[in-house]
């Protein structure tokens, strides 16, 4: 029997009978990955690779151990043979050094990759516009805008149409394009006018030559191209546009041969550690975060078409930390579709609020649906301790009362000399039995979870009250593994579109 770890937890002491464990010790151990240990017997629980693939959630107040059990899942992912992507909405060189060294424990710290766009000397490089048809590219790139309806979707379709027509006639052109080839054709005439000068030239009869004028077609008037008109008109996408072409951000994600081509990594079980400065940085963050969901989206649709045996194997984890900070609508897809593609998400998100952007509840209804195993950690919200203890639902259970009393009295007149007076003896007893619905977890109990503690709900047929073990180096390992090395490749050099140098030479720089 494990006794509460910490002495705050002693004075209302928390412990429920676990389920008996799916499987034995030996037939899991390696083919998934082990949540914790019943609090009551020390078995332990771990979620197949068989299953895992219908995803996993985990919520908790801060400071709980939603960081540690990540940790965990990470390890033993890294020492399966697995591939991961972690991305983590704190910038915390803690936390990079923890990847590391996790790396190196388990023999993978050749796998490591890292995209660290607050300071690009410590990351990689990724373009995630470059792989796609232009279908494809201008749905990752439209979902840096935000739905609108009313007047302002004309605005959003004309950004669409116009998304869609420069980066076709950027791969007819054949060469390597990035976010700020594609910015500067929406902000200056001279790099859209270069663009439009190719096609013509070595592409004219191309059907991406005929969409392109028919696009200029609607901002020409009297024989001219009203430049202005069309600036002001995609002004919104350019300035979204911008947060990734310059800055730093733009040194990470610009690279005409990036290191980090999400397809190939998922496929050869890379390790991919995404930092986000969502404190300093929270704008640019969120877009990161949505054109990378957007691209590993893209990568799922291909693995769909992929024979069984090509796909990822173990499943690749995804695990965002904190989703809460840059979660969106956009994630729901992948919930629903990437079983079949043997990719699984574990978002770690504090409160039931994190999982409804605007307000709305779509996607939290979509994340609750879509998540076969529930993982939840100390609740000190109220309103989130009740929603989980909902998600973990009623039983029906029958409450039984037993009652009984006995009475006697005596009476008579106090001037009657008579000895003879009324006397009185009762008994009573009762019996009840009522059916009623109980939750399996109250509310107040969620409050009541240790630190390190937490409840697994497993497939809606088990649950368990866990242990969560904490992974820490010795000295000596922390000392051999040493500071961070970051793998960057020798990348061929590759000519692209360059428009930045036309706009130089056009201005004589």
């Amino acid at each position: 029997m494990f006794s509460p770890i910490m002495d705050q937890d002693k004075a209302r002491p928390f412990r429920i009978e676990s389920s008996s464990p799916v499987g034995t010790l030996e037939d899991n151990q390696g083919n998934g990955i082990c949540v914790g240990y019943t609090t009551d017997t020390g078995d332990a629980v771990f979620i197949p690779y068989g299953l895992i693939s219908q995803h996993i959630s985990v919520n908790g107040s801060t400071g709980t151990g939603k960081s540690v059990l990540a940790a965990s899942m990470m390890a033993q992912q890294m020492r399966n043979g697995g591939g991961l992507c972690f991305i983590d909405g704190k910038l915390s060189n803690k936390e990079l050094m923890a990847v590391w060294q996790l790396a190196c424990w388990a023999g993978r710290e050749l796998d490591l990759l890292i995209i660290n766009a607050g300071n690009p000397s410590m990351s990689n490089t990724i373009n995630p516009i470059l792989r796609g048809d232009p279908q494809e590219v201008s749905s990752r790139i439209m979902m840096l805008l935000p739905e609108v309806s009313g007047g302002a979707e004309h605005y959003r379709n004309s950004a669409l149409v116009a998304t869609q027509t420069i980066i076709a006639a950027f791969q007819c052109i054949g060469l390597p394009y990035s976010f700020q080839d594609l910015a500067a054709c929406l902000q200056d005439f001279d790099a859209l006018k270069h663009i439009e000068s190719k096609l013509q030239l070595e592409h004219p009869d191309a059907h991406e030559t005929v969409a392109w004028f028919s696009l200029m077609k609607n901002y020409t008037k009297d024989g001219f191209f009203n430049f202005e008109k069309f600036g002001n008109l995609l002004s919104g996408l350019a300035a979204r546009l911008s947060q990734f072409s310059d800055g730093s951000f733009g040194q990470v994600m610009n690279s005409y041969n990036p290191e980090i081509d999400f397809e190939q990594c998922i496929l050869q079980n890379k390790i991919i550690y995404v930092m986000l400065p969502t404190m300093a940085k929270n704008e640019q963050s969120i877009a990161l975060a949505k054109i990378l969901i957007a691209d590993i989206r893209t990568a799922i649709s291909n693995f769909q078409r992929l024979p069984p045996h090509m796909l990822p194997n173990p499943p690749f984890m995804i695990l965002p930390d904190e989703a809460g900070s840059y979660i969106d609508e956009s994630w729901g897809r992948i919930f629903e579709q990437s079983r079949s593609s043997r990719i699984f998400l574990c978002p770690c998100y504090q409160t039931y609020a994190n999982l409804k952007p605007n307000g709305e509840e779509a996607l939290s209804e979509i994340v609750m649906g879509n998540t076969l195993f529930k993982v939840f950690f100390k609740q000190l919200s109220t309103l989130s301790a009740q929603q989980a203890a909902d998600e973990i639902g009623l039983y029906k259970g029958t409450t039984l009362a037993l009652s009984s009393g006995e009475g006697n009295s005596v009476s008579g007149d106090e001037v009657d000399t008579s000895p003879i007076q009324n006397q009185g003896l009762n008994k009573s007893s009762s019996f009840t039995q009522r059916d009623e619905e109980l939750y399996h977890v109250k509310t107040e109990e969620f409050k009541y979870i240790p630190i390190g503690d937490c409840i697994l709900y497993y497939g809606g047929t088990h649950l368990y009250h866990l242990r969560v073990p904490m992974l820490t180096l010795n000295d000596h390992a922390a000392k051999e593994f040493g500071n961070v090395q970051f793998n960057h490749y020798a990348m061929d050099d590759v000519k692209g579109l360059n428009l930045r140098q036309i706009i130089r030479d056009s201005i004589g720089l």
